[in-house]
């Protein structure tokens, strides 16, 4: 599913009386960049101040009715039902509220795709955007993945992060301090050595040439900006989502 490298882990609830599926939910979940918080039918809430971006219900029937109602309950959520039974009559009707669905017992890799598709619709309503090409140099921030004139970049986590910060700021400076931030470090002396460090193997990349960097412009005593080519702009990919109006 890859690993947003821009926000914190997506939040997933499991809406579910099953501890069986619960741990199997956050066994498949878990370890592709979802945080995953489980409640009984009886008591789907969420813990106070933690609002799920995707609401995973287990149903005995595809009931639509149900699923409306998990949908007012969690405005804003992404739903995924997961059913042991359905009717073609409920699966449409759940399929025209926008929520997807998934028969038991299901592959694992089933799950992911349909948890893959719930984020990004999620992002996209927030209006997060996802892809940023700048000269030579494309990035995903949903995925995680960069490439350089069509040819993928093997990056290490903490590149991929500054490469996030530094797209997000769209050509502007991205100061030492929030780079620093989102790589969950403070701002110091020393790991702002690092940084530097992390940036010169970075350029060692995806620069034509390193020694004089062209796509990773130092900004003196400030930070780092990226630049299509010296005095350029950088530009959004078209099919980047965009801020949903109403």
């Amino acid at each position: 599913m890859g690993v947003s490298v821009t926000r914190p882990r997506t939040r997933v609830l499991a809406v579910s009386d099953e501890v069986q599926l619960q741990r199997l939910l956050r066994s498949i979940l878990e370890p592709n960049g979802c945080r995953v918080v489980a409640a009984a039918k009886s008591r789907a809430t969420a813990p106070s101040g933690d609002a799920p971006d995707i609401v995973i219900l287990d149903l005995d029937r595809l009931d639509a009715q149900l699923v409306s109602q998990a949908k007012r309950a969690f405005a804003g959520a992404e739903v995924i039902a997961v059913c042991n039974a359905y009717s073609e009559v409920d699966c449409v009707a759940v399929l025209e509220m926008g929520v997807d669905y998934l028969a038991r017992p299901f592959r694992a890799q089933d799950l992911l795709a349909r948890v893959r598709a719930a984020e990004i619709r999620h992002l996209a309503a927030e209006g997060f955007q996802r892809h940023y090409r700048f000269g030579p140099l494309a990035i995903d921030l949903i995925d995680g993945a960069a490439a350089c004139d069509g040819r993928g970049l093997s990056l290490s986590r903490s590149e991929l992060l500054i490469l996030a910060a530094l797209a997000r700021q769209a050509g502007g400076v991205a100061a030492f301090r929030d780079i620093l931030a989102g790589l969950g470090r403070p701002d110091s002396r020393r790991n702002r050595q690092a940084l530097h460090a992390f940036v010169h193997a970075l350029r060692g990349k995806i620069e034509p040439d390193p020694q004089r960097p062209a796509l990773i412009v130092n900004e003196a005593r400030v930070g780092y900006r990226l630049a299509a080519e010296p005095g350029g702009f950088p530009r959004v990919a078209a099919d980047a989502p965009r801020r949903r109006s109403g």
